[in-house]
Formats: structure tokens, sequence, C-alpha cells
């Protein structure tokens, strides 16, 4: 397993989400994972717990490539946009199903923030899809920054023929 590629790959993908959550609160979709996570840690919402925010969002997603690289390398035997967004798919569940937790976690929710539940449907179904496309991006991403694999699948053997 390439452990650098994949830690490089998953901080690039989680930058590239970041840019596009940026992207999707100019047109006004208020998606802020970064403010979520930094918020977590008890502090009141700000440029610095945004930043808190962004650091471990960063780890989480290297952290989330490294899952990928293994991946790529055990299960579909080679890399690329196609297999990371084959592999997002289960990253969206997870993640999905990992939001419905969130307010057993977060000291702020319910009472000063609202519960994204499972999917974040709480929040309404623009959030919804930018969560989606967000990961559906991550993967990409990492598939493509990853590259090619140490194991890729291994051909036939030949067939010995007596005679």
């Amino acid at each position: 397993m390439k452990v650098s590629k994949a830690i490089a790959a998953g901080i690039i993908g989680g930058l590239a989400m970041t840019v596009l959550a940026w992207l999707g609160r100019t047109a006004g979709i208020e998606l802020n994972g970064e403010m979520m996570l930094g918020t977590m840690l008890g502090s009141a919402p700000g440029p610095g717990t945004w930043t808190m925010g962004l650091v471990m969002h960063l780890v989480l997603s290297a952290l989330i490539a490294l899952l990928y690289a293994v991946g790529f390398e055990r299960l579909t035997h080679r890399a690329g946009a196609g297999a990371g967004l084959k592999l997002s798919i289960l990253h969206i569940v997870i993640a999905g199903l990992f939001m419905a937790m969130i307010p057993a976690l977060h000291p702020m929710i319910p009472e000063q923030m609202p519960a994204p539940g499972a999917f974040l449907l709480n929040m309404g179904p623009a959030i919804v899809t930018l969560f989606v496309v967000e990961h559906l991006m991550f993967g990409a991403i990492v598939g493509s920054v990853y590259g090619s694999v140490l194991h890729p699948t291994a051909p036939p053997a030949p067939v010995m023929r007596a005679g």
C-alpha cells in the first residue's frame, strides 16, 4: 500500500470537498462541515474554530483515504477515478449513517445547532445532494491521485499441455 500517496490523495480530496462546500455556501447552500467539526470541541463558531475543523477534516480525509487504499489494493486491484467512485458509495453510506449519531457526540446539538439527521436529511435536499456530490468527488480524486496499485490482479497461470 502506498501510504504517503494515500494520505496526500485524502488531503487533496478533503480540500476539494471544502472548496465545493464553500462554493455551495456562496450559492446559499449552508453546509459547513468544518464549522460542525470545530464546534464539536465546545468552541464558539468563529475563524479559529473553523480552522480547527478544517484540520480535523483533513486528518479524517487522510485516514479515510488510507481505507480507500486498502480497497484499491485488496478489493478492486486497481485505482483511478472509476474505482474511487465505486468505493465512495460505501463511504457515502457510512458517512451518511454516521451523521445521525452526531447529536450524541456534539455538545451544541440540538440546543445551539440543528441535528443534521442521517445523510443530512434534516437540512434539506440541496445539502443532501451536496453531501453526496462531495463524497463522490472525494472518491474520484483519491482514486486518481493514488495511481496504480501495488497488487494488481495476477494474470491466470498458463495452461500446461501434455505432449
